[in-house]
């Protein structure tokens, strides 16, 4: 994902290009999206989203990726499990 140093209207086009890309699969079939989202989801469950295991304070394109999650039911798997915090970052 593009860094803060970018603007939201690049961040929104690499979206709406994922979207494109899920579109293509199968409803059926298992999906795993992986990398750095360069974002801070922050502390505290978020429904199914986001875990309990966050990091931080949430920044706004932290709270894009949470709203992209719920709307497509994914989750971010890093937020689930128990880590030391200097584990936490994606």
């Amino acid at each position: 994902m593009p860094t803060s140093a970018y603007e939201d209207e690049e961040v929104e086009e690499i979206y709406e290009q994922l979207e494109g890309v899920m579109d293509t699969v199968n409803k059926n079939d298992s999906l795993i999206i992986l990398g750095d989202w360069n974002t801070v989801v922050g502390e505290g469950q978020e429904g199914h989203a986001v875990g309990k295991y966050g990091l931080g304070v949430r920044n706004n394109r932290g709270q894009r990726l949470i709203d992209f999650c719920k709307e497509k039911e994914l989750l971010i798997t890093n937020t689930i499990f128990q880590q030391h915090q200097r584990r936490r970052y994606t």
